[in-house]
Order: structure tokens, then sequence, then C-alpha cells
């Protein structure tokens, strides 16, 4: 029951890696911009790019991206002469290079940005109205792709009406949160897998007292929680801020329908409570606010967590760590928790991992359409399996990082799932392309008892968190945020503190420091320093450009 304060080795998170030249951070690690095919197919036109290296890159180098099968695939197709126009390594160095181009008014012909950085932007004159040539050029492929999310990322990308980018759409359900738990602790303990709340904070009492481990020594902990537990995707408690109808750091709808920001609505306190007690009872780390995420990760590889609210990826890290260290581990992923008997809904927001602009007078900004266009054909079209593996197959071939401009369908992941689900069921293999065969023979793999494979299993297999994901696309529990425009000019100067203030505030109350009776004091005060403000703009873009583009 005692705590103790502990430090850990942190380790470098693997699930995240650069690909945007606005620095954001996904599964992709180069960025540029890209050329089109002159109007009458003769020769090949020229377009400039910014590239962005991510951190984790390490075997990139300048010649292999000016090589690389995709910029010849561009040239020798479209038509399409890729240049870079400039190189930048590492998150902050792409978003300065970026912002920088954009404040000289001198951006390269196709330029990768993040949302911030897209609404700066859009009040100048230096990008292309895409509308007319996205509507000409895009294929019904591509389209179909872009409208899978509702036309929330193009109309993202909209400012009065005008559609000045493509956004290089990803899964919004790969965000959502799960509840990761020790199954071989839980059948040790003779106890069911937790599907309300009250019998969470039960379990996770047992794994901090019973001495699940079995090592006689009170060393155990029910809940592994990091000091960043707003931000979702590993050690956090967003999950289960969702069990209380609570929804940090999105925007939902009130009563009266208007846009409120879910972090100050009047649900969050029961969460703050539940969590204040998990802590007062030493189910929580007593130092979590000390405690970065490696650290935590660490904490849960290392065997002394029995719970973990995250990502779908957490059975590849830090989760695979446990199974390294101890052969009878067995995390796995369970729908999250619900206050009630009503199943919880788990929130998601809009995935835009970057906006591609196409520089204003660029004479061929439809060459953009046919990059994308180039892109979903290889992934989602019949293109075939021996062209698929030419360019996204098993190294060498060089993967998704090199390309110039790419949209995700938003269940790519999810389909990868339910093909090799009935590979393992049926017997069915056809369906599989490469990176789907990688998974399914890792699957069986571990199968055949070779443990180091457990993650896919963890994740892609019978028992994997995308067997839960599918579970709520099933049931349509998702909770999407209501606000998906460019950041409005009070968000772009007030949001980071606020939450910095709600997150400092939710610790404080959690541990002990701060009375959940000071919540309204807490929310009228934010209010007077800007969040009032916030929510008004939020309110008018749903009354504007949202309608407008809905239309």
């Amino acid at each position: 029951m005692a705590k103790r304060s502990m430090k850990f080795a942190t380790t470098l998170l693997a699930a995240s890696i650069l690909a945007s030249c606005a620095g954001q951070t996904s599964d992709s690690g180069v960025t540029r911009d890209e050329a089109s095919v002159p109007p009458d197919g003769r020769g090949s036109v020229v377009m400039t790019t910014g590239v962005g290296i991510g951190d984790v890159m390490s075997d990139f180098t300048e010649e292999k991206w000016e090589n690389s099968v995709w910029l010849r695939a561009y040239l020798d197709e479209l038509g399409i002469d890729m240049k870079a126009a400039w190189y930048a390594k590492g998150k902050e160095a792409i978003t300065q290079k970026v912002s920088v181009a954009i404040a000289s008014g001198k951006i390269p012909d196709l330029l990768a940005v993040n949302s911030e950085q897209l609404s700066s932007i859009s009040k100048t004159n230096l990008y292309t109205d895409l509308t007319s040539v996205y509507e000409t050029y895009a294929t019904p492929l591509t389209k179909s792709i872009l409208n899978e999310d509702d036309k929330r990322s193009l109309a993202s990308a909209t400012f009065d009406g005008k559609l000045i980018a493509i956004p290089g759409l990803n899964s919004a359900i790969d965000g959502a949160s799960f509840m990761w738990i020790r199954q071989d602790w839980l059948d040790k303990l003779g106890l069911k897998v937790p599907e309300t709340a009250s019998a969470l904070e039960e379990v996770m009492r047992a794994f901090e007292d019973r001495d699940p481990d079995g090592n006689g020594k009170a060393d155990t902990i029910g809940l592994v929680l990091s000091k960043d537990f707003l931000n979702q995707g590993l050690a956090e408690a967003v999950g289960l801020f969702n069990a209380f109808d609570a929804y940090p750091k999105i925007w939902v709808k009130d009563e009266s329908g208007n846009l409120a920001y879910g972090s100050v609505q009047p649900e969050v306190k029961d969460a703050l409570a539940f969590l204040s007690r998990l802590y007062k009872e030493g189910i929580i780390e007593t130092d979590f606010a000390a405690m970065d995420i490696p650290t935590a990760a660490e904490l849960a590889a290392n065997g002394e967590g029995g719970v973990v609210f995250g990502a779908m990826w957490n059975g590849m890290y830090p989760l695979q760590g446990t199974k390294d260290r101890f052969k009878d581990s067995d995390w796995r992923a369970y729908p999250i928790v619900s206050k009630d008997e009503q199943p919880a809904q788990p929130q998601i927001k809009l995935n835009v991992e970057q906006y591609y602009v196409v520089r204003r007078g660029y004479e061929h900004p439809e060459a953009l359409i046919k990059l994308i266009n180039f892109w979903t054909e290889l992934n989602y079209g019949d293109a075939g399996q021996d062209r698929y593996n030419r360019f996204l197959g098993l190294p060498p071939a060089p993967g998704h990082h090199y390309t110039v401009a790419k949209v995700w369908k938003s269940n790519k992941n999810l389909q990868a799932y339910l093909d090799i689900k009935d590979a393992l069921e049926k017997g069915v293999l056809s369906k599989l392309n490469a990176e789907e065969k990688g998974y399914y023979d890792n699957i069986l793999k571990y199968s055949a008892g070779d443990d180091s494979f457990a993650q896919y299993e963890k994740v892609f297999g019978r028992t994997g968190s995308y067997a839960v994901m599918n579970d709520y696309v099933q049931r349509d529990l998702f909770k999407m945020d209501e606000f998906y425009g460019a950041s409005t000019e009070a968000m772009r100067s007030r949001l980071l503190t606020i939450d910095q203030m709600i997150s400092e505030y939710y610790t404080k109350v959690i541990m002990g420091t701060e009375s959940i009776d000071q919540f309204d004091a807490f929310v009228a005060n934010l209010g007077q320093i800007g969040l009032d403000e916030i929510t008004k703009e939020v309110n008018v873009w749903k009354e504007t450009d949202r309608a407008m583009f809905s239309k």
C-alpha cells in the first residue's frame, strides 16, 4: 500500500514518427510539394517542396529521397519532377522552417502545414484556391476517401467558401482510448473483466493489495498514470473521464445545441472525484504528477502496473516489454468502462496529419491532386500486389515515408484486422496486402511460441485492440469533437494557457491539494481569461463556416 518515489530509465516513444513539414506527429516522416503534367502531356514540370525528416528516420538521406522509387514514378508516370526547396530534420526545425517560409511570403510550390499554419496562410495571398481543381482532377476513389469523415477534413481546409488546401487525412478512430488490463492477474485473483467504474475500482484495489505478481512484495500498482493524463495515447485518464460522460479537450454540444468546451462541463467533477479517491487509496502512484510518459511506460512494461488506459498501439509499445520480461504476462485491451450499465463513448477528433497548400501562381496546381490520386490508387485501387510491394512492401521498399502527398482511409487499420481475422478463421489469404500479410505471419509466429511477436496478436489478432475497435464501430459509440475548423484567433493566443491551467487544477484535485468545490469558480475564471471568447468564436464557426460548407 505504501508508495515509494520511483525513477525509471526513460524510453523513446516508438509510436511517434514525424510526418509533416509542419512538425506534426504521425506515422509518416517526410513531407514536400508537388507538380503536375502539362495539359498537353508532353515533357515534365518541376514542382518544389520542403522536405521534413522525422527524428526517428535514422536511415534517411537526401540522396535516398531524391532517388527513391516514389520520385522516379512521379516523373516517369505523371511527368512531375519533384525538387527539394529545402530539407529540415526534427520536429522543431521543421515547424520553424515552415513558419518562416509563411512569414516571409516565399513558400515552395507545394507546402505541408499544420492547422495553425493553415489558418495563418488563409489570411494571406500565398495559396491557390483548389476548389475547382479538386472537383475536376480528384478521382472518385480519392473523393470517396476524403468524404469518409462526413467531409469534416475538407471543411477544415475551407475558408470563405474556398478550399485552400487538401487535407492529409488519417484515421480519427485510431485515437480512441482502450482499457488495457493484465488478464493473467485477473485470472490469478479470480476476477472478471470490469465493465463499470465501480467494478474497475475493485479490480484495481485487488491489484494493489493482493500481490497479483506473486513475489510477496507490496510493489504492484492498480492504475498507471502519467502527468500528461489528459493527452490521449498512453498512461492517460481520458478513457476514465469518458466513463463519466466527460470529454476533456474536445468540443461538445450543450443542452441548447451550442458548442461548449468539454474540459469545463459539470460531468468532469464526477470523474475527478473518482480519480481523487483512487489516489487517496494508493491505487495511483504517489508521484504520478512528476512522471512523464516514457517513465510511466517503463512502469507498465516492468510488470508493476495492472491497468493502463491508452491507444490501440499500446500492445506494441510499451506492453510488449512486459511479455519480454515475464513470459506468462498477458495484457489485453477491453472497452473503456462506464459509470453505469450504458456503454461509454470514447472520444475522438478529426485527424489530419498535414494540409497540402499549393503556392499561388503555380501553373499546374492539379499536380497535387494527381499525386494524391497516385497514392490512393496504389493503396486502395487495383494497382496489384507486385506494384504495391514495390512502393510499400517490406524493405528494401522505401515505404510511405518517402511519399510527397497522401491521404489514408479512415478505417485502414480496422480493415487490416478484419482481413487478418478472415485469414485466421477461414484461411482466406487473398485479401491480405503486404502490410497485412506481415501482421498475419507475425501472429502465427506468436501462436507457434515466439513471444517477441505477441504485440501483433495484441493489436491485430483475435484478442487484440482492433477486436474492441470493431465493437466500438459496430455499436457506433464514438464521441466526435464537434469543432474541426482551423484555430480561431483567441484559441491561438489563449487556449494553450487555459489547457495548462486545467491540467494543473485537475492534478491538484486528484492529489487532494485543491477542492472539487472550487470547480465552478475555476471555470468562471477560465471564462474571464479567454475561454468565453474562444467559445463565442467556435459557435460563430458553427453557424457560418461549417454551415456554409455543408450546404
